[in-house]
């Protein structure tokens, strides 16, 4: 009886340290798979950082582009009115040189002696 009772725990043992093993199989693989996932979440919050780093720069040149564009719309503003008052300044220029030539025209023709 001893021995059936010993041959059937032997057995149990046998079994226990083949389950044993397995489980220690399964154990290993969780915890492999615990370090790869580990590993790429460290590189994936590394990427996240650097992303929002890029995306912080982008802001800056985009505030930056908007900054240049609202002042190419005042300097264009300012360039229209520059030129719309430099073409009434010409226009001016000339009309006072058109008057300044008849008026000394006509002084000219008054100091010139008269013929006869």
């Amino acid at each position: 009886m001893i021995t059936l009772e010993s041959k059937e725990v032997r057995e149990q043992l046998n079994r226990w340290i083949e389950d044993g093993q397995q489980q220690l199989a399964v154990v290993l693989r969780v915890m492999q798979d615990y370090d790869r996932f580990r590993e790429s979440l460290e590189s994936s919050e590394r990427e996240n950082e650097r992303l929002r780093g890029l995306v912080y720069e982008n802001e800056k040149l985009h505030n930056r582009l908007e900054t240049a564009e609202r002042e190419c719309v005042l300097l264009r503003e300012e360039g229209n009115r520059l030129r719309g008052e430099t073409e009434r300044n010409t226009k001016e220029r000339e009309e006072i040189a058109d008057w300044l030539s008849s008026t000394i025209n006509e002084a000219l023709l008054r100091l010139r002696p008269q013929q006869a």
